[in-house]
């Protein structure tokens, strides 16, 4: 029975978890194009944009902490509705997602600092990205990959 349960456990901890960094991954894309734009066309607007690279919702690393805590949940709910012998395997196998979504949440928590607001705790500082020339940007970033400046 135990191994019934580990296996779906782990499918669905890993589509959860690979769901995120996919999520994360076209989010960062989807900005990093507008940058490249904005370097283009309005210099001006990258340090406002610039802020939110790689800057995350305060939610969005607690949501898999509360996704695995549910399915924990899910899981002790369904050992009540199971022959009392399986009981103990389903609740052991929901300790798993439970200890898993319980760490999550306290290092998100512990992990925020107190001074900064959450969304922009981990954005690069204003102050390091470097003025551009007004026909430098092109130069700075052709089609997407990163080079070394052309200098002047």
């Amino acid at each position: 029975m135990m191994v019934e349960l580990l296996i779906p456990l782990a499918v669905f901890g890993s589509f959860v978890l690979v769901m995120g960094q996919l999520t994360r991954l076209f989010s960062n894309i989807s900005l990093n194009r507008t940058l490249r734009d904005a370097l283009r066309s309005d210099p001006a607007s990258v340090p406002l944009l610039a802020e939110r690279l790689d800057a995350r919702q305060p939610w969005a690393d607690a949501l898999t902490g509360w996704i695995f805590l549910a399915f924990a949940l899910g899981l002790v709910v369904l050992a009540l509705f199971e022959p009392y012998e399986d009981r103990r395997d389903i609740f052991q196998a929901a300790v798993v997602p439970a200890i898993v979504g319980l760490v999550v949440l306290a290092f998100v928590r512990w992990a925020r600092p107190t001074d900064a607001p959450a969304a922009t705790s981990r954005a690069m500082p204003v102050a390091t990205i470097p003025p551009l020339a007004p026909g430098e940007a092109s130069a700075a970033i052709p089609h997407g990959r990163r080079s070394v400046r052309k200098p002047a």
